[in-house]
């Protein structure tokens, strides 16, 4: 069994390509945790969305965990900069629609005090709170966020699980900078698949701080999933990567509707 922490319903336009993905989760025995940034259904300024178009993200990942409530796992998109919205929002999703988590991208930088807020809440119902991070030679996005920010963040909240997308872009720099966060785990998604990106992350912080995911459709399942099988790992580190570290984070949750299902994987 695999956990995938990073899926995206949105890149085609069409969620009826979305099959595409459950094809492979089905195939491979993969739970999907899924969360929209772009909508299908509205014109979005994705890189800073108005409370509207959060909503309709949401909407939209909640259906597609109606569809597949045994594979697809939703994560709270949301804009800090709505600070009201926001926290009424991600409140909403985990306490209604047992969404499991919070999606956090390049809306405002972490530090933003405007976080503090969703990471109490995010620590209330146990949760984890996923950052999207990049360290980049060439310009950053505006609002984006490299790895000494979210490790800020994460030394501000130490009851709060913050899983850093990517782990940094840079692995050897996020797995340096992520070191003393031990409330950080290291979503490996989104990279190219480079020999020995994953064991620099083990080296640096352990097999127990470091966390499957694909970045689909943006990169291919095969192609990340060699990233883990590839290595030199233990078997036993291995699965922990894949699918044991993420589902003793999601057995904790008070969202989840049945939270035995990765308990008794764990």
């Amino acid at each position: 069994m695999i956990i995938d922490v990073h899926v995206h319903p949105h890149v085609s336009r069409r969620l009826d390509d979305f099959a595409e993905l459950m094809a492979i989760a089905q195939q491979f025995d993969v739970h999907l945790v899924t969360y929209s940034v772009r909508p299908v259904t509205a014109a979005n300024n994705h890189e800073y969305p108005s409370p509207e178009n959060i909503r309709a993200c949401n909407d939209q990942t909640f259906m597609l965990m109606q569809r597949h409530p045994d594979r697809v796992h939703g994560f709270t998109y949301v804009n800090p900069g709505h600070a009201r919205e926001a926290c009424e929002e991600l409140d909403f999703r985990l306490r209604e629609q047992h969404f499991v988590g919070l999606k956090l991208w390049v809306a405002v930088p972490c530090v933003d005090p405007r976080l503090d807020a969703l990471m109490e809440i995010s620590a209330h119902y146990r949760v984890p709170a996923l950052q999207h991070t990049w360290f980049k030679a060439t310009r950053q996005k505006t609002g984006e966020s490299p790895p000494a920010m979210v490790a800020a963040l994460a030394k501000r909240h130490p009851r709060t699980t913050i899983i850093a997308a990517h782990a940094g872009g840079d692995y050897e720099y996020g797995a340096k900078t992520f070191r003393s966060c031990e409330n950080v785990l290291l979503d490996i998604g989104g990279n190219e698949c480079n020999a020995g990106y994953v064991e620099i992350l083990v080296n640096h912080v352990g097999a127990d701080r470091v966390i499957f995911g694909t970045d689909m459709p943006g990169r291919s399942f095969s192609s990340q999933l060699a990233k883990v099988l590839g290595t030199d790992l233990s078997a036993e580190e291995k699965h922990k990567i894949l699918y044991g570290n993420m589902a003793s984070v999601l057995a904790q949750t008070k969202t989840i509707g049945d939270p035995s299902v990765f308990a008794a994987q764990s």
